[in-house]
């Protein structure tokens, strides 16, 4: 009986040892983890901003829209993280590896009771992508967002060590491991435009 005890205690210790730490651990993940900032000019806070990326099938094309595949950076988001003298906010997304590009920025802004929205497509082809492998931890920036006319838009506006510094201190709770810088790249990927889902203005290539 003592050690059937003894057993049952260990189990449980090693369940309170391990259990609820979900953090990405880099190089032992089987996912990958991508880290995006985003801010809003200083004369265009009140929209909240989206910023979607979304992952290339064998062809390099869009895959199929899929939540699970896609890198929706949000200001405004209750889990992203800010930091103390750094523009914006920082999102943290775990993806299936793989080659990621840009499809859209989008805005809406309520006043008076009425929602208004801000398409943002990068109709392309050329649009800013980037590779991810398993196990890794990326940061691709701060991307400016912003309103030109009735468009949303976005643009990379800083990609600093200094800035990753500082999201790694800050980190240790989201992730194990030391992220590293990844700059984009122009790739070529056609944009067939169809709204994100039957209920919603949203549109996505």
């Amino acid at each position: 009986m003592r050690i059937v005890l003894i057993v049952c205690a260990a189990f449980f210790l090693a369940q309170c040892a391990s259990g609820g730490d979900d953090r990405f651990r880099v190089s032992h993940s089987p996912d990958a983890l991508v880290i995006v900032g985003i801010a809003e000019t200083s004369d265009n806070r009140d929209p909240r901003y989206s910023l979607l990326w979304r992952k290339l099938d064998e062809a390099g094309a869009f895959a199929d829209y899929d939540d699970a595949r896609s890198i929706n950076a949000r200001t405004h988001s209750d889990t992203s993280l800010r930091l103390r003298g750094i523009p914006g906010e920082f999102d943290f997304h775990r993806v299936p590896p793989g080659t990621y590009a840009l499809d859209s920025a989008y805005a809406t802004l309520q006043e008076n009771g009425v929602t208004y929205t801000a398409q943002g497509l990068v109709q392309g082809p050329d649009r800013p992508s980037f590779e991810v492998r398993a196990g890794e931890a990326i940061y691709i920036g701060i991307w400016e967002m912003d309103i030109d006319g009735a468009e949303a838009v976005t643009r990379l506006w800083r990609l600093s060590d200094d800035d990753l510094v500082a999201i790694e201190r800050a980190a240790g709770r989201r992730l194990v491991g030391a992220p590293q810088l990844r700059a984009v790249e122009v790739r070529q990927v056609p944009c067939r435009p169809r709204r994100m889902a039957a209920v919603g203005a949203r549109q996505v290539c």
